[in-house]
């Protein structure tokens, strides 16, 4: 499937949410392999575009993550040097230490619709996978009825894009998964009592899934370091793929 083909985007227009992220004017070193055409700027922007469309009560709290990896071989995002290839120069669109793409919205690069461009292999792809995160009020944990109000968030954006009847025979959101610092535990109140959910015990972060609904409606989280990332679990994992383009 090709980056934001139809089916690719009438999910993930369903379920993706961000705010523009400011590039580094950082310089891309490419070594040994030419920079080939992935696809423009305008194609990949839209899908942002059609987010901030949306009502601001339904997205607020919310944004997207596209988190990649060149495959076959699943790389790490940076690998690929993926960047936009303006009149200005290359502005990169990933950043080391992290598969997140960094995409820069402004309505100039809009009219000038530079090129995107990777060192990719004629048989070697970038595989996308679309996060919704949330944006806790407090880093180190949330209530209950603040996740609950997230996901209703998620199924309302849903409907937003689809309408109601393609939104009632889709599965709504129903999970948050957290990802938790090194040497760092989650704890959970409930009944003005304390019980640990998960203990991560080793030198790198690690993911736990919660589902609201198991816990009381008065239920807080707190993690004992801030957490580095919560998303919405998709009922269905949304992807896209990003390949060489004839040129």
């Amino acid at each position: 499937m090709m980056f934001f083909s139809r089916s690719a985007w009438f999910l993930t227009a369903a379920l993706v949410l961000v705010p523009a992220c400011a590039a580094q004017a950082d310089t891309i070193d490419v070594v040994g392999a030419r920079s080939v055409l992935v696809q423009h700027y305008q194609k990949v922007a839209k899908l942002y575009r059609r987010f901030n469309a949306l009502p601001a009560e339904d997205r607020a709290g919310l944004s997207l993550h596209v988190v990649g990896r060149e495959q076959p071989d699943d790389k790490p995002l940076h690998s690929t040097g993926l960047h936009l290839q303006t009149q200005n120069g290359a502005i990169p669109l990933t950043h080391a230490g992290s598969d997140d793409m960094v995409f820069p919205l402004s309505d100039a690069l809009w009219q000038e619709n530079p090129p995107l461009m990777a060192t990719l292999q004629p048989d070697h792809y970038i595989r996308f996978i679309f996060q919704i995160a949330i944006t806790p009020p407090q880093q180190d944990g949330f209530a209950n009825a603040q996740a609950t109000h997230w996901l209703k968030q998620m199924d309302n954006c849903v409907e937003d894009v689809v309408g109601f009847v393609f939104a009632f025979l889709m599965p709504d959101a129903h999970k948050l998964t957290l990802t938790l610092a090194p040497h760092s535990q989650l704890l959970v109140t409930e009944a003005g009592q304390n019980r640990t959910l998960f203990d991560n015990t080793a030198d790198t972060a690690a993911d736990y899934t919660i589902r609201p609904q198991d816990y009381a409606a008065d239920a807080t989280f707190h993690s004992t370091q801030p957490l580095e990332r919560v998303v919405i679990k998709l009922p269905v994992q949304i992807h896209a793929d990003m390949k060489r383009k004839a040129a």
